[in-house]
């Protein structure tokens, strides 16, 4: 929310009138209540996501006077409570029945705020100061800095808090970690001993044992630290023996058969140092209740590398961003049945039936967030069905619930939702074995909650069931063994983060195994392979999936490569975000630009969830699209591929600059070598040119060259100069292992490609800078020689010009061409041989004409200054940025683009006119005579 002073509070008054008015009349609580306040959080507060914010409808709590559950209308854990009634409705009543469920809640999520409504008046309770304000809804407007203080920094606290306990709990295993390390201790057993340590943490703090601080005393009894290690060895194979021997051990015998396969491995006998056990004492003496599997399993993921240890708590996953993926991929649908079935009791039935019919795979999984995130939100889902069914029922007790609440710790006994249903491919072992545990962990607090919810104390041991965790390599283990793979197979994940220049050899040799002789296929992401064996095992299904992915993968010429086969698979794109930063909500953030793809073969439906971002950080704006094409755009399913010509014959031709190979004889001669020739040497001084290639055009260096394709046989044989760089270039060539280029040492004088034009022509440079909002691209004569790291076009005229110094071919290089790095690329056969240029009427093309002109002409103004510094995005002079602006006018408006229009509508309808062209439904660019652009001085 943020309220601030001056415009921006004025802003917020009017939305928050604007509220108040949209809602004066209404006066119904049942129908209306959750969609009043959905609209007061989206818009008067700001909050994008509810969801992701932790705020919850209709939130089950179980009374303690009454042993009944009751629903809490609106449930922001430590920040506010809201109940709502109807119209007219006394609001004392209500505020007696909000304090009740105080009482009903843990005292972590209690918070000291509370609100009461009947829509035309708001009642705002602090209960721990004591104090209350009530106001009529028309008077929101002057209240909204109370609103301020509540939402804006408790709610951001609240979100806080969580994370700084998580990584202090890392910071205890990491401690620990370090006190194996400095002691020689390494390697996997160490793994699995942290790992051990943690789970009887967690469990002695969430009550799993029939003693308190089991473990911890245990530990505390150990007097000497060499006779640690021996202890564990024995309470390891305690833990994990169903026989409990009768005068045994007491301080063993207390501990519990858990099972699971968490203790079977033997493990060696460690030497504790004091050092050692200090770390373990101190790890013991934190409150491991509360922590966050997602969170901690991730931090805990850290801490065996030095450096990740010195950022604890920068490198989880967070919730909000794995919302993202399951909410359209699956649980919008969920939480949309469970409000709709809410009366339906039978609907309900159904609904909680159907929460155990799918199978949820991770092939990438880490430490298991994306698993513990969806097993939490089922879980809790089930828990709406199971209290309200309850409360239809009018059911008190345990026995009461239609269902065995006796539950294992993996709570699958009387849950549809089940462990099994859950599966991961993994290839570090360490986060494999953290992402099992981490599950066991998730069930626990879900079965606790429960547990709090109907009094029903869960059975916690033996553990009978688990999560399927595979450790391997997901590009060489087949899916179908980890995973069943059929209708009901949701797959999801966020796969490793590597640029194809970036694979390691074994990356490379992953990369080849799934794509084979695809061609193309080399140069795309690590990501893309995770689709491709995907999309192979959903074929001919109803399965679903979606990833978190680089956002290269949309770009340039990995889309047509990587949906040439998806779509030959029958995927379709059914939801996306578009580029935004993934990052993990701390404030030393490692953050990547992102896309989030679903995809599945299902019919498509009439319109697709597309979320856009203004910036990478900013907020999503969701479209509904008619169609989501590889570009992730609103627009016709087409793949950009190379063509050797343009559309139309009268589009101007582009063509590659002479290519030297000459090692440099010929073509790289300084201006102090070149003032050398002109004083010694004046045969060779005639054919001294001007030459530009990539960095000459864009460092503005000037270069020299021979260029001696009009060369005389008397003059290459009299010139000193021409006849040693030539010899030089002829045995240069003769040495190389390509025929053609050993063939081509007979003309050794020439540039082995010659292409110069005999006109003046348009430089057009391979690759710009992501700091030019426009590409410099000179005009030069004939006289220049241009390499071939530039491309030209000659003769260029005023209207290929205008279209190519538009910001317009510059979103659509971005967008087919893609980048190096993050600078846009420029390619021949790609970018400009598929530019869909528009037809042009007599008044358009001469609006375009002018504008073009006004840029050069505001160029000359600047004689003095290079190109590449008029256009650096932070130099660029205002007269040449005003005729730059106007000409973006004219060329939108060619496109019957509004001048205003946003750059996703911009491609979006280049890449329809692209498709209307490919299919023969739209005519390409008609011949007309045009006007020559005068070339650059």
């Amino acid at each position: 929310m943020g309220i601030a002073t001056g415009e921006q509070l004025e802003l917020s008054r009017k939305v928050a009138r604007e509220f108040a008015d949209k809602w004066a009349a209404v006066t119904k609580e049942k129908q209306l209540a959750q969609s009043f306040w959905s609209d007061f959080f989206h818009k008067v507060i700001g909050v994008q996501d509810l969801l992701a914010a932790g705020i919850e409808f209709e939130h089950g709590v179980k009374s303690s006077v009454s042993g009944l559950i009751n629903f809490i209308d609106v449930f922001w854990s430590g920040v506010v409570m809201i109940e709502h009634k109807s119209a007219g409705k006394d609001l004392n009543v209500a505020e007696r029945q909000i304090r009740g469920y105080l009482a009903s809640l843990d005292a972590i999520h209690r918070p000291a705020i509370l609100i009461v409504s009947d829509f035309a008046r708001i009642r705002i309770i602090d209960h721990i100061a004591g104090e209350s304000v009530e106001f009529p809804l028309h008077e929101l407007p002057d209240n909204l800095d109370r609103l301020d203080a509540i939402f804006t920094a408790k709610g951001k606290n609240a979100a806080a808090v969580e994370v700084i306990a998580d990584a202090k709990a890392s910071e205890k295993m990491a401690n620990l970690y370090v006190a194996f390390e400095k002691n020689g201790y390494e390697g996997h057993e160490v793994s699995v001993l942290l790992i051990r340590i943690l789970f009887l943490l967690f469990g002695e703090d969430t009550r799993m044992f029939k003693s308190e601080k089991l473990f911890t005393h245990f530990i505390e009894a150990v007097d000497k630290a060499d006779n640690l290690g021996g202890r564990l060895q024995q309470l390891f194979q305690t833990l994990n023996s169903k026989k409990r021997p009768p005068n045994g051990d007491s301080a063993l015998i207390a501990f519990p058969y858990v099972n699971g396969g968490l203790f079977a491995e033997n493990l060696q006998i460690f030497s504790f140092s004091e050092e050692m056990r200090t770390a373990l004492l101190e790890a013991c003496a934190y409150n491991w209740a509360k922590i966050s599997p997602a969170i901690f399993g991730a931090m805990f993921q850290t801490i065996k590398s030095k450096e990740d240890r010195r950022a604890l708590g920068e490198h989880y996953t967070s919730e909000a961003n794995i919302l993202k993926v399951i909410r359209p991929l699956f649980l919008d649908e969920y939480l949309d049945r469970l409000h709709r079935a809410w009366d339906d009791r039978s609907e309900l039935r159904k609904l909680r039936k159907d929460l155990g019919s799918k199978n949820y795979l991770d092939p990438a999984a880490g430490s298991g967030n994306f698993l513990l995130i969806t097993y939490k939100r089922l879980r809790d889902i089930e828990h709406k069905i199971i209290a309200r069914l309850a409360d239809l029922e009018g059911k008190a007790t345990a026995t009461d619930y239609g269902f065995n609440l006796q539950m294992g710790l993996d709570g699958t006994i009387g849950l549809t939702v089940r462990l099994e249903q859950f599966h991961a491919i993994e290839y570090e072992e360490w986060s494999s074995q953290i992402a099992t545990v981490a599950m066991f962990m998730t069930d626990h607090q879900a079965n606790l909650a429960l547990e709090e919810l109907t009094g029903a104390p869960p059975n916690r041991f033996p553990l009978s069931h688990a999560a399927i965790i595979h450790h391997g390599n997901a590009l060489r283990v087949d899916w179908a063994e980890v995973c069943p793979m059929n209708d009901n197979t949701i797959i999801m994940g966020n796969p490793p983060f590597y640029g194809a220049s970036l694979l390691l050899p074994e990356q490379k040799v992953d990369q080849e195994l799934v794509w084979g002789r695809v061609k193309g296929a080399g140069d795309l992401d690590y990501v893309a392979s995770w689709y491709l064996v995907a999309a192979r095992h959903m074929a001919g299904t109803k399965a679903k999936a979606a990833f978190v992915s680089t956002n290269s993968i949309t770009q340039g010429q990995q889309p047509p490569v990587l949906w040439g086969q998806l779509r030959h698979l029958g995927m379709n794109i059914d939801f996306a975000h578009r580029t935004f930063e993934w990052w993990n909500g701390t404030a030393n953030r490692a953050a990547v630009h992102c896309v989030i793809i679903g995809f599945s073969t299902t019919p498509a439906a009439i319109f697709k969830p597309l979320w856009s971002y203004e910036s990478v950080k900013s907020d999503a704006v969701l479209v509904r699209a008619r169609n989501i094409n590889a570009y992730l755009l609103d627009a016709k399913d087409v793949l950009v591929s190379a063509r050797t010509k343009p559309f139309s014959p009268s589009t101007q031709e582009i063509v590659y600059g002479s290519k030297p190979t000459d090692s440099g004889w010929l073509s790289k001669i300084s201006p102090v070598d070149a003032e050398e020739i002109k004083a010694t040497d004046p045969i060779a001084s005639k054919y001294l040119r001007v030459i530009v290639g990539a960095t000459e055009l864009i460092n503005n260096r000037l270069r020299y060259c021979l260029w001696l394709m009009d060369s005389t046989p008397n003059d290459r044989v009299m010139s000193p100069v021409i006849k040693a760089r030539v010899a030089a270039v002829r045995a240069m060539r003769e040495a190389s292992d390509k025929d053609q280029t050993r063939d081509d040492a007979t003309r050794a004088w020439e540039f082995q490609e010659p292409r110069q034009p005999s006109t003046p022509y348009l430089v057009v440079p391979l690759h710009s800078s992501e700091n030019r909002d426009y590409i410099p691209m000179p005009i030069f004569p004939a006289t220049v020689i241009a390499t071939n790291a530039v491309s030209l076009i000659p003769n260029v005229t005023l209207t290929t010009f205008g279209f190519m110094m538009s910001s317009v071919f510059v979103l659509w290089a971005k967008a087919v061409s893609g980048r190096i790095k993050n600078d846009p690329r420029i390619s021949n056969t790609i970018t400009y041989n598929n530019f869909p240029f528009p037809v042009l009427n007599d008044k358009d093309e001469k609006a375009l004409e002018k504008a073009a002109q006004a840029v050069l002409d505001a160029r000359e103004s600047w004689v003095d200054t290079s190109l590449a510094t008029l256009y650096n995005r932070d130099a660029m002079p205002t007269n040449l940025r005003v005729a730059h602006k106007a000409l973006d006018k004219a060329v939108l408006n060619a496109f019957d683009l509004r001048a205003n229009a946003t750059d996703i509508a911009i491609l979006e309808t280049l890449f329809n006119r692209y498709g209307l062209i490919i299919d023969g439904l739209l005519a390409a660019v008609p011949g007309k005579k045009k006007r020559k652009a005068k070339e650059t001085t």
